[in-house]
């Protein structure tokens, strides 16, 4: 049972459950995110979900989901807030709307990192994944940020997938060539996931027998912007069930405290799922590659210490570990 004891070290929370991309390797791009889903998510409520979290020990948030943050109204008051409690902020972009004002003002609010999202290592193949001929503007973007952040604690990290399982080699060298070495960002480039068995193949070939992911146990609480039937702040079982929010949703934090939702029958159903090793009868547990262990899907970074599992916020905190 969860008490007074659970720890919440690590929220990761969207602000906006929308997108100006349809990336085709996100099911906010194709089948489509549910319409509930794609949401603001009010000042108010924000600021009630991180208060309530800080009584679990609450040392990180990452201002992220699937939607895009910087089409939030509220994105600078957000990182300000959060910042304002002692918090590590972090935030995921797509970077496009990275103007040197927004850059300025980002940098002045004491966000910790900003990660840029770029799938494509040219501008003919983001253009073909990422849906929009914005290679040059984001990189552009990027290089900017990084003049402007530079003597701040503001650091700029971006993150890649690689596209064709039987080049890595090659692809990688045309990230750090065409990307990380230009913007002098720090990176990560993986191999994709299948997020939550949205996309029936498998991205890659994993070995092995199949293992609680461990995120119904860990310190992280995933949080969306919108909700069902009119409520927001969805807290939903992972950061992979985009695609299926709806099915996934143990509470709303608009209506409830988190220990309510994380003593609800659904969290409880999910948890208890895991630890009898019974995940396949969770709809969107059955088929999701995170049930596998598979350490080579991170395929290059040049952040220190960066490892398969950890946390990008808390480096001793393992978001994806065998839970009991």
């Amino acid at each position: 049972m969860y008490d007074s004891m659970k720890k919440i070290r690590l929220l990761n929370m969207e602000l906006f459950g929308g997108c100006n991309y349809s990336c085709q390797m996100c099911p906010q791009g194709e089948p489509g995110r549910e319409s509930e889903f794609k949401k603001l998510l009010p000042l108010d409520v924000y600021k009630k979900v991180l208060d309530d979290a800080m009584n679990y020990g609450l040392e990180a948030i990452s201002l992220h989901g699937s939607g895009e943050p910087t089409l939030s109204k509220n994105f600078i008051e957000s990182i300000q807030y959060a910042k304002s409690l002692g918090l590590a902020c972090s935030s995921f972009t797509n970077g496009y709307l990275l103007t040197e004002d927004l850059s300025e003002k980002i940098v002045d609010s004491g966000l910790d990192v900003l990660r840029i999202s770029v799938i494509g290592y040219d501008k003919d193949t983001y253009e073909k994944w990422m849906k929009t001929d914005s290679f040059e503007r984001v990189l552009n973007n990027a290089s900017r940020f990084n003049e402007i952040s530079k003597g701040s604690d503001t650091e700029l990290h971006s993150y890649h997938l690689i596209l064709d399982n039987e080049n890595v080699e090659y692809e990688t060298s045309k990230y750090r060539k065409n990307w990380i070495e230009p913007t002098n960002s720090n990176a990560e480039i993986w191999m994709m996931h299948n997020w939550s068995g949205v996309y029936n193949e498998m991205p890659y070939s994993r070995e092995g027998e199949e293992r609680s992911c461990g995120r119904p146990f860990n310190d992280v609480l995933e949080v969306r912007a919108g909700g069902l039937d009119g409520h927001n702040a969805a807290v939903v079982a992972c950061c992979m069930t985009l695609g299926d929010d709806s099915s996934a949703t143990l509470g709303h934090l608009d209506e409830s405290r988190i220990i309510d939702v994380l003593e609800g029958g659904k969290a409880k159903h999910l948890r208890n799922a895991h630890a009898s090793g019974r995940w396949n009868d969770i709809d969107y547990c059955k088929g999701c590659d995170q049930l596998y262990e598979a350490p080579e899907s991170l395929i290059w970074s040049n952040i220190e210490g960066r490892e398969y599992n950890q946390s990008k916020m808390i480096n001793d905190l393992r978001i994806n570990v065998d839970g009991k």
